[in-house]
């Protein structure tokens, strides 16, 4: 390709692109450069140009396509020198441009409140143990004030210094009100510190008793300014391990009972001994009170308080809008402060010693970094100036900008795929129509759309047709690593043609945030290819193999850094927010109300104020995250975003707890800024394949449900009419009569059950009966338990059954692998090229057996995320929402109807078995609270729910609960309780107390109870492992990653057992996946050009459950059924 550079750089710069350019291309001009150049070496171009780019860099680069056309292809520097085509201005006009703002109406209210914060946030800091952490001040002589009783060395404070600082503000303050206490601090001189010195004795926690809650004595604005300083690095949250919790049933009087452990738990450690306490009260270098320079800053910033009318009218710690984008620019301004290396303390008052932290030179050895005084002033400062960016923040942010195939009516498409899309049409005709009351209704749909049908495009669709062009920004977020890398691959080749400029559009537009580098590494090589192959586009990945969870595929614009100079320290925030476009799992998006400590809030708590959400399946989460979902979806509302919801099998009550989290965050963000829509309404909107899509005003959840129960009872009705019957299930009963236990019944039932359904769902190929079957399992241990009974099983006659076991807790390598081959052999759109593409001819052209049954033994992994289609399924039931999900696994590409049953559920799982309480729960819906009255799907009437599986049993809301007369009364029809038991999580009963809608209802998003009450992804605690090589003994050997070292070291463990003895297997079976260690060890070493050591430690990790500490325990690792244990108490005992 022919391609021509144009350098418009000045000074410096100038000097730096020539060099680069003379290098690669002939120079045509003073500035102009023209060479025939590869894309490899063109990417190199860019690559060194952006390496040496400053502010005052401008080169842009033409592609040649035709002696009468050129393409614009890409712009390193400042695009402010070119416009849109790349063209250089002859001349220059100036205006004056409007800045859309966001909360204009309340940008000073925010901006002053972060400034006051900010000047008080680290005053405790001055306390005489935390100056001796520091090490400004020297311990006396047989003094250990930071040792415990009982001669633990402690690296904290009995109190925090948040907490210190919190009660020197309210000591200050005392009980002045907000225009006393404003004046005050504006005509602050020399005698304010003495009387701060005089009044803060009263306030001496763990000295003093009955000190008052900040939040019941102090007047509205100084309460605000309190929860800010106290909250500044984490959300108060009582300590979980003490007794006594805060009663949920109290909890608006859970500001009255605030007390210092909610802020510094180690406050009740009985160890302190009465001279640590005073020690931690006393300030022998004084307070910044004592400082000049900041009495002076202070002062400043006290009169443009006085001076903001605004600021006294409404109580603004209720204000949740301004509440918390006050603590995000405190935050911000803290960490970005903090994270400064030029500090030269010239802002200090040289007469005040003491300093706020420490930092450490090139050689390693700690330093005293910033001077208190300055460190407030500085954050002070910065705080106000980051809130009036904010307002104007999303402005100045990459947006979408035109895209063609967004613009693109599927009308326009051939007739097939117009056939197939056209709703598309519609529901972009209808988005378009309400892009003006969403700017002041905002907007909450639901995308229901069929599997297939193209969903991922036309919520593109819909959310670029709300909004403006020049203003698209929005979120995909999804619950899965492989979801996330495949939407971003569809949503880059969708919206982007295959040209180059395209491609670098894509880059650049749609960004990947999956969490883990060795994960997308390996999903751009292919494993199965021979070891002399190269790496299909996955040298660039390989290259810069960063360790950094923030690793995204787009590019940071030079221009942007500049324009938000207070985010310079931290890039990974900067490629968080530059992409218009994010896909990545929820994890990057929910700790901006999950993540307690403020340093996780502040990227997701950005992303969502300047873009909007799609939030992908959300009801494929467990029921426990769901609470966590709407409390997302709330802070998205109260952000001022738009919110899609995709999904076909959403329930009723799920539905209607989103949307009331939606709209209770929407009345937030409209109180905070103007005085429309004080009713709530939200615009709602629908949208599916099936019907016409439709929108409404909706200002009450009774409204909102009555129009989504009439969408889906039509959406039900089409679904019906257009049902072709493709996964008909029946219940298959299990005998454990005879056998040693219950692990082996199930394996015999489910043997017998894959030869039946071989036989009445195979398909031909290459002269032999084949057919694809998942036998989905809910737990590990119990899968490979059972995969070992069905390897010694003999198949029936002129039968080979090959095997593959899949699930979560295989080494990456092995499991990536897995993965690549079921998606070549299930990939089944086209029959001829399944046949040549899947690897399945070439495992049965040479065999003797007419009859091949390939069955991948998997747990839940195999039901979200993956786009395969199986000729049949046995499932061990947990829930009617899993049995949905895995069978929509089967004729998902062919759409063949089958003439007989194609999934048979085992009529009782193994906990039902074993007679456990719980049957279905772990995973499953069942509860303590809500229970089935039995455990036998014989008797819970399922029959019409199996006989043609739909997601009809999620969407209909159940008419009345059929139970029995118990106390409480217990379910008897199976897909019911899965109803009851998601509301009681959402809404609450009489008996459950703790449920997501009180997050809202309440006031406590000031705390992180509910987050600790309702976590999200609630889970063990666990603990990392990769494979290692032993030089002595030339075998692998599992090693453990060390507790708090860095950087990361891996020691030899016995954890994990590698049994030595064979997998027993029957002679007519055989493995379908085999995995040699060695060979792919060696093969990905060279393709990625990294030592066998190194890929052995990156791409062989797993994390598991940690052990209890008396567990006796043990982790088995073969490469046949990967990491489990071993089952207890399967004997068939009762039977016997």
């Amino acid at each position: 390709m022919m391609v021509t550079f144009v350098s418009q750089c000045e000074k410096n710069a100038l000097k730096k692109t020539r060099r680069v350019l003379d290098a690669f291309a002939n120079r045509i001009g003073d500035n102009t450069w023209q060479t025939v150049i590869t894309q490899d070496g063109l990417d190199t171009v860019k690559k060194m140009l952006r390496k040496t780019a400053s502010r005052s860099t401008a080169v842009s680069c033409h592609w040649i396509r035709s002696r009468a056309r050129s393409q614009f292809l890409w712009v390193v520097g400042n695009k402010r020198k070119f416009n849109l085509e790349g063209v250089v201005p002859v001349n220059r006009t100036e205006k004056d441009l409007v800045v859309k703002e966001q909360f204009a109406l309340n940008t000073e209210v925010i901006a002053n409140l972060a400034a006051i914060a900010g000047f008080f946030h680290d005053v405790g800091k001055a306390n005489k143990l935390f100056q001796i952490k520091l090490g400004v001040i020297e311990l006396e002589e047989g003094k250990e004030f930071n040792l415990s009783a009982n001669s633990g060395k402690k690296n904290y404070e009995p109190l925090r210094h948040e907490w210190v600082s919190l009660r020197i503000f309210q000591a200050f303050v005392g009980e002045q009100c907000d225009q006393q206490w404003l004046q005050a601090l504006a005509s602050i001189n020399i005698n304010t510190a003495k009387e701060l010195e005089q009044a803060l004795p009263a306030y001496h926690d763990l000295l003093e008793k009955s000190i008052a809650s900040p939040f019941v004595t102090l007047p509205p604005i100084a309460k605000m300014v309190a929860w800010l300083i106290v909250s500044h690095h984490r959300l108060p949250q009582f300590p979980k391990f003490l007794e006594n919790q805060p009663s949920i049933e109290s909890v608006e009087q859970w500001q009255s009972v605030f007390e210092p452990c909610w802020n510094s738990p180690q406050a009740i450690d009985k160890d302190w001994s009465q001279e640590q306490i005073t020690v931690n009260w006393q300030f022998p270098l004084g307070t910044p009170f004592n400082s000049s320079d900041w009495q002076k800053a202070v002062s400043d910033v006290a009169k443009r308080s006085l001076q903001c009318q605004r600021l006294f009218s409404n109580d603004w710690h209720h204000n949740l809008f301004t509440q918390h984008l006050a603590r995000l620019s405190l935050m911000l301004a803290d960490h970005g402060e903090s994270s400064r290396k030029d500090i030269t303390n010239k802002d200090s008052d040289r007469n005040y010693l003491a300093y706020a932290n420490t930092d450490k030179d090139e050689k390693d050895k700690r330093y005293l970094k910033q001077k208190l005084d300055e460190h407030n002033i500085n954050v002070g400062k910065r705080a106000y100036h980051i809130a009036c960016d904010l307002a104007g923040f999303k402005s100045k942010l990459n947006t979408l900008g035109k895209v063609k195939a967004l613009e693109t009516p599927v009308a326009k498409k051939p007739k097939h795929i117009h056939d197939e899309f056209s709703w598309q049409d519609e529901a972009v005709k209808l988005a378009a129509s309400l892009k003006e009351k969403v700017e002041d209704y905002g907007f909450f749909g639901i995308s229901m759309a069929s599997t297939g049908k193209g969903k991922t495009r036309a919520n593109a669709k819909i959310m670029y047709a709300l909004s403006e062009p020049d203003e698209c920004r929005f979120n995909v977020a999804l619950g899965l690593r492989t979801l996330s890398i495949q939407t971003a691959k569809a949503l880059r080749k969708d919206l982007f043609s295959e040209d180059v400029k395209s491609q670098q559009q894509a880059r650049e537009k749609v960004a990947l945030l999956v969490g883990s580098q060795a994960v997308r590494d390996l999903q751009q090589i292919d494993l199965s290819q021979d070891e002399s192959s190269e790496v299909d586009k996955g040298s660039e990945s390989a290259e810069s193999l960063l360790k950094d969870e923030l690793d995204l595929l787009s590019e940071i614009d030079l221009e942007q850094l500049a324009s938000f100079s207070w985010l310079k320290h931290d890039s990974k925030i900067l490629k968080l927010l530059h992409a218009p476009i994010l896909v990545s799992t929820i994890d990057y998006l929910i700790p901006a109300t999950e993540g307690v400590r403020g340093g996780r809030q502040i990227a997701p708590m950005l992303r969502l104020l300047s873009s909007d959400l799609v939030l992908d399946e959300p009801d494929d989460f467990n029921s426990a995250d769901f609470p966590a979902l709407c409390r997302l979806v709330n802070w998205a509302g109260m952000l001022g975003s738009k919110v899609l919801i995709s999904t076909a099998t959403i329930m009723p009550c799920e539905a209607e707890a989103l949307f009331e989290a939606y709209q209770q965050g929407r009345l937030e963000y409209t109180k905070a800024n103007g005085d429309k829509n004080t009713q709530g309404k939200v615009c709602c909107a629908w949208f599916d394949e099936c019907n016409k899509p439709k929108s409404e005003l909706i200002d009450t959840v009774s409204t909102f449900a009555t129009e989504h129960e009439s969408f889906v009872i039509e959406r039900d009705k089409a679904l019906v009419k257009s049902d072709l019957r493709l996964r008909q299930a029946k219940l298959v009963d299990i005998d454990s009569v005879g056998m040693d236990s219950y692990s082996e019944a199930m394996a015999a039932r489910i043997h017998q059950s894959v030869c039946e359904l071989h036989v009445s769902q195979a398909v031909k190929l290459a002269d032999k009966k084949v057919s694809i079957g998942l036998v989905r399992m809910a737990n590990i241990n119990l899968l490979v338990q059972v995969a070992k009974h069905l390897f010694t099983t003999a198949a029936p006659p002129n039968t080979r059954i090959h095997y593959c076991v899949y699930h979560g807790q295989y080494p990456l390598l092995q499991r990536t692998a897995i993965e690549q081959m079921l998606d070549k052999a299930l990939k089944r759109h086209d029959t001829e090229q399944w046949a040549q593409e899947s690897g399945v001819t070439e495992r049965i052209e040479n065999t003797a057996e007419l009859n091949h049954i390939f069955i991948v033994l998997a747990t839940s992994v195999a039901e979200v995320g993956r786009d395969h289609d199986y000729d049949w399924a046995v499932v061990e039931p947990s829930s009617m929402r899993s049995i949905i999900q895995l069978a929509g696994r089967v004729q998902r590409h062919r759409k063949q109807t089958p003439k007989t049953h194609n999934i048979h559920v085992l009529s009782q799982n193994y906990r039902g078995l074993l007679k456990k309480l719980l049957c279905f729960e772990k995973p499953g819906f069942e509860t303590k609270l809500v229970q089935y009255f039995s455990k036998d799907l014989n008797e819970l009437n399922t029959e019409q729910a199996l006989d043609s599986i739909s997601a009809a049993t999620r969407i209909l809301k159940p008419l009345q609960p059929n139970l029995t007369h118990d106390s409480p009364p217990k379910f008897k029809t199976f897909v019911e309780l899965e109803h009851t038991a998601q509301s009681i999580n959402l809404y609450g009963s009489r008996s459950s107390i703790i449920y997501a809608a009180r997050w809202w209802q309440h006031d406590v998003s000031w705390c992180g109870e509910m987050q600790r009450l309702q976590p999200f992804r609630e889970s063990h605690l666990s603990e990392d492992y990769s494979l290692g090589f032993a030089e002595r003994t030339h075998r692998y050997l599992w090693l453990k990653k060390e507790d708090g070292v860095y950087p990361t070291e891996y020691k030899p463990t016995k954890d994990i057992e590698n049994p030595t003895e064979p997998v027993a297997m029957a002679f007519s079976n055989s493995l379908w996946h085999q995995f040699d260690l060695s060979k792919q060890v060696k093969a990905l070493s060279e393709k990625l050009g990294k030592s066998e050591q190194q890929t052995l430690t990156i791409y062989t990790h797993v994390s598991l459950q940690e052990f209890d500490k008396e567990s006796i325990e043990q982790w088995f690792f073969q490469a046949e059924f990967g990491i489990y244990k071993l089952l207890t108490k399967d004997d068939c005992n009762n039977d016997k």
